[in-house]
């Protein structure tokens, strides 16, 4: 490893790559980083075995019959641990977080057709000790680090076989081709392609999703955005930024996003940049204090074939 890279840069470094591709060889993650292989199998391994990292399947919406998306900033009357608990059991939430600011926490979910969101909202509306629902609905995600967005259009059969290395993916994301085909019944060349057209498709994404629970040490920044002009100006100036998540909100806000670095610094940087852009009229910005819950669909509820949800798939993560 050369010199100019610290243990904890390099941690840093193979953890991104992860996110990036949960199955990428170690080998060449080795390669780009100037380590070896046996060190990066250590990092991860580490990780893993602190509960801080998990290498898994996540599902594109649409292959799940999510057809809307919201975002909920809630207050709370009292202790947040039972609404936090109710949030997190909830099947509709896939991303739940305790926050700094006017409310104590948020969450995203992802529903079916209508009534779907509304019943979803009013459970959520009955929880004791819940005073307010700020209410954001997605009308398209433009980036989710850790999900698909889409799985490009009408016409994608999934049958057992593919739902099979799906849900063994989603148990073991680095699982081998042969443990793959064994877990379907095909080959490991079957299962190889199989998961490349999966893959190919963005119906299916193998992330290296970090576990951040109390204290993160890469801190994460919600940030809800209203806009000057076209909303596809400010879209561009936010990318620059290269934010986790980031959606076209309808409601209070205009866009919603997710900045996150190595450090508080980092972030504040960002956030400065952000306040600078000439597109960007106002921000309201909220620390996640304490992510609980990042998930993103459960491989036994694929459907067969996905409808056509047009040029942008609507969600969060």
């Amino acid at each position: 490893m050369p010199q100019s890279i610290t243990a904890e840069e390099l941690r840093s470094r193979v953890l991104r790559e992860l996110r990036d591709d949960g199955r990428t060889s170690y080998a060449r993650i080795a390669e780009r980083h100037g380590t070896t292989r046996r060190h990066v199998t250590q990092i991860v391994q580490q990780e893993i075995a602190g509960g801080r990292l998990r290498i898994t399947a996540s599902i594109s919406p649409d292959l799940l019959g999510h057809e809307r998306f919201a975002y909920l900033q809630i207050a709370v009357d009292g202790p947040i641990t039972p609404i936090r608990e109710a949030l997190v059991a909830m099947p509709e939430t896939t991303f739940v977080a305790e926050i700094s600011g006017n409310y104590a926490i948020d969450a995203e979910i992802r529903v079916g057709a209508d009534p779907h969101l509304r019943e979803a909202v009013d459970r959520i509306r009955a929880l004791p000790r819940v005073r307010e629902i700020r209410l954001h609905l997605y009308e398209s995600i433009e980036i989710n680090l850790f999900s698909p967005i889409r799985t490009g259009g009408a016409g994608l059969e999934i049958d057992s076989a593919d739902r099979a290395i799906v849900q063994h993916l989603q148990r073991d994301g680095r699982a081998s081709f042969r443990e793959l085909g064994d877990a379907a019944g095909v080959s490991p060349s079957g299962a190889r392609l199989r998961l490349k057209r999966l893959m190919a498709r963005g119906a299916v994404k193998v992330v290296g999703i970090p576990v951040r629970g109390e204290l993160p040490e890469a801190p994460t920044l919600g940030v809800g955005i209203q806009v000057t002009g076209p909303v596809t100006d400010a879209l561009a100036r936010v990318r620059e930024l290269d934010p986790e998540f980031l959606a076209i909100a309808v409601g209070g806000y205009d866009l919603i996003a997710t900045l996150s670095g190595e450090s508080n610094d980092e972030v504040l940087v960002l956030v400065d940049r952000l306040r600078s852009f000439p597109e960007i009229a106002r921000i309201e910005s909220w620390a996640n204090l304490r992510i609980v819950k990042e998930q993103y669909g459960e491989g036994d509820r694929i459907i067969a074939s996905p409808p056509d949800q047009g040029e942008h798939q609507h969600h969060r993560g």
